[in-house]
């Protein structure tokens, strides 16, 4: 059986720090009954953006009794847990299941009201970008496509798309920049913001293009089991022509489908994947450059540590150096 938690049981910890009115970051953390070891991040950028993080553990069902307090917003939510959410309105008219690793966009009216339902012995992350409707407006145009996948009073998700590797990697290092101090970290924090606002919105206006391609559910399969064969052959990966071979798939609608499907090229979804696996690796190991370099498919250390630093703006010498600071 579910508990209810009433809004009262957790809004004098969450309206310490929600909604923001000026430019500043804020955190609150608690831990209860219901909530096991939860916290609540919130930034309020100088552009009219704001961005949360939910992070938080249920020991039991538990269903949150929830209203949208600010005004009315477009928003991105990033659910970045292994595990679906539910949500309904308040009247149980009609529900919505947020799958994990997927992100939603949508709008949400002013005293909207609605119950959340999350799982017992699941961990649940998840990222919020809220807009003022006319900024949002201004910067998606036309990418998104007129059909509502749901949409009750007041509240309305028009995309549900999935996480891109991209993103993960922005969305995983968002949370740890709020132990930061000084203005110079939270210009840092801000700029993370505005790069995972702009490859979100850039990924879906390149879905948007009139893509004639059209994949059946044979197709994929395939496309995901070439993904697969990437992850696992990383240090030595297949030519396109042998992947699409492996995959049962031909090569055109390999390369055209991959990039639809997982919002990449084969290529660059690759690339991206070695240097988060590198990324990784280097600061949970006592691993020399070279070693990593190799394990993941760089025979060259100084072209790696020229990707590397582009990608995340830092030399992987830098991660190994001070493995117990937090690094983008």
């Amino acid at each position: 059986m579910s508990i209810l938690v009433q809004r009262k049981d957790y809004l004098d910890k969450v309206e310490k720090i929600y909604p923001l009115d000026i430019p500043q970051k804020k955190s609150v953390q608690f831990n209860n009954k219901n909530f096991q070891y939860s916290s609540f991040h919130h930034y309020h950028t100088n552009f009219g953006v704001s961005y949360m993080f939910f992070d938080s553990y249920f020991q039991e069902d538990i269903i949150m009794d929830s209203k949208h307090e600010d005004n009315d917003v477009s928003f991105i939510i990033f659910n970045c847990s292994l595990h679906t959410s539910k949500l309904e309105d308040y009247n149980k008219k009609s529900k919505y299941i947020f799958k994990p690793n997927h992100y939603i966009i949508g709008k949400i009216n002013k005293n909207f009201k609605s119950l959340n339902t999350y799982w017992a012995n699941k961990h649940y992350c998840t990222h919020y970008i809220l807009f003022k409707n006319e900024i949002f407006q201004d910067l998606i145009k036309e990418s998104l496509n007129t059909k509502i996948l749901y949409k009750v009073n007041g509240f309305s998700i028009e995309e549900e798309i999935p996480i891109s590797l991209k993103q993960k990697l922005i969305l995983d290092d968002l949370p740890t920049l709020f132990f930061l101090e000084g203005k110079l970290q939270e210009l840092y924090l801000e700029s993370k913001i505005i790069d995972l606002i702009y490859t979100t919105i850039n990924d879906m206006k390149k879905t948007s293009l009139k893509d004639k391609l059209e994949l059946n559910s044979k197709d994929i399969k395939c496309l995901y089991k070439a993904k697969d064969i990437l992850i696992k052959n990383i240090s030595n990966p297949p030519s396109l022509k042998m992947l699409a071979y492996q995959s049962a798939i031909n090569e055109f609608k390999l390369k055209k489908g991959f990039k639809k499907l997982f919002g990449n090229t084969v290529f660059g979804f690759l690339q991206e994947y070695r240097l988060y696996e590198a990324k990784k690796i280097l600061m949970d190991n006592e691993i020399n450059i070279s070693e990593v370099s190799y394990m993941v498919g760089y025979k060259n250390v100084s072209h790696f540590s020229k990707i590397f630093k582009e990608h995340f703006g830092i030399n992987p010498i830098q991660i190994k150096k001070n493995q117990k600071k937090v690094y983008i």
